[in-house]
């Protein structure tokens, strides 16, 4: 299902929950008329590649993103708490944060909505991630960090990529810390059209995705990342219970957001027909009451009545009447 048929559905479980009606029977009518989930919800996301027993896809994944090959591959994956607390402000949770047997760190933030502060958040995020992988005792040891964001719009709307590779570089394009690197995906750019001739890894991730979030099973290799994917994110294997509680948590506001956006839409379109039928009333007025001016104007002047008074009576101007 795509994000809007997901948030109609935990629409629906509210609604029937908090009337106190047959919560099962409409998780289940939506199991039966949805054959996958929206992958890209973030406790979805959670909930998939989060999930230890996932690991062999979470890593696949991983290394698609990061061009990761041969021995530079990850391989195993241990699944960190994502909650990051004290000492640089806030708590704040990422969607998933898992380290390699090596203690490097991979941290994924899927993001819905773009805004100017979202860089900064990146870049915070980046800070705290950095802090809470210091090494005990190792002052001047930090981890490797790469901080992954899978987002629904454009940071380079101008680019010809929709990957992006961020290091801290001097002006020789010389890479000063290699340990630290922002790897931003924007999957719309990728839908778009452009990119069907890319077979990466990364764009057979990205289609697999979009067929699950479109409700098409894309042709893999059985026994492939991609088919075990397909396998856990079939709405049929996700319980009652977290269904319902994502319809009352709303975690990443998906639902607010669509009826927010979607009663916006409806309005703004009821008001622009409304404005449009009463601004076509009016100029159909104008037009109406300006053409009979100019028949009489016409036909005053052709009887020889006065240009002033002809003007007065009119509304016209001389000129106009002239060059009736």
């Amino acid at each position: 299902m795509n994000r809007e048929q997901f948030s109609e559905m935990l629409k629906e479980i509210k609604a029937v929950r908090d009337a106190g009606g047959n919560v099962h029977a409409c998780v289940e009518s939506f199991k039966n008329r949805y054959k996958y989930v929206y992958f890209y919800n973030d406790r979805v996301f959670k909930y998939i590649m989060g999930n230890p027993e996932n690991r062999r896809i979470t890593a696949s994944f991983l290394n698609a993103i990061l061009k990761l090959d041969g021995s530079d591959c990850i391989g195993d994956l241990v699944m960190v708490n994502p909650a990051i607390v004290a000492p640089l402000g806030k708590d704040s949770v990422s969607d998933l944060v898992a380290e390699t047997p090596l203690r490097d760190r991979i941290v994924v933030e899927v993001q819905l909505k773009g805004d100017e502060s979202y860089s900064e958040r990146l870049v915070f995020y980046v800070a705290k991630h950095v802090a809470s992988g210091l090494f005990h005792g190792e002052t001047q040891s930090l981890s490797k960090l790469d901080l992954i964001s899978l987002q629904m719009f454009s940071t380079f709307p101008k680019s010809g990529n929709y990957r992006h590779c961020i290091q801290l570089k001097n002006q020789d394009n010389d890479v000063f810390y290699k340990k630290l690197t922002l790897t931003l995906v924007e999957i719309p750019k990728f839908l778009s059209g452009f990119y069907d001739a890319d077979d990466s890894r990364l764009a057979c991730w990205l289609r697999v995705i979009d067929g699950i979030n479109n409700e098409i099973t894309v042709p893999v290799d059985a026994g492939s990342p991609y088919a075990y994917l397909q396998e856990k994110a079939k709405l049929s294997i996700f319980t009652e219970e977290f269904l319902v509680h994502e319809a009352i948590s709303m975690s990443d506001r998906a639902y607010e957001l669509f009826v927010e956006k979607k009663e916006a839409r409806a309005e703004g379109l009821e008001e622009g027909r409304a404005e449009g039928l009463e601004e076509g009333r009016a100029e159909g007025r104008t037009e109406g009451a300006n053409e009979k001016a100019r028949e009489m104007a016409r036909g005053l002047r052709d009887d020889g009545v006065p240009m002033d008074i002809i003007v007065r009576r009119s509304g016209l101007s001389e000129e106009t009447i002239r060059s009736l």
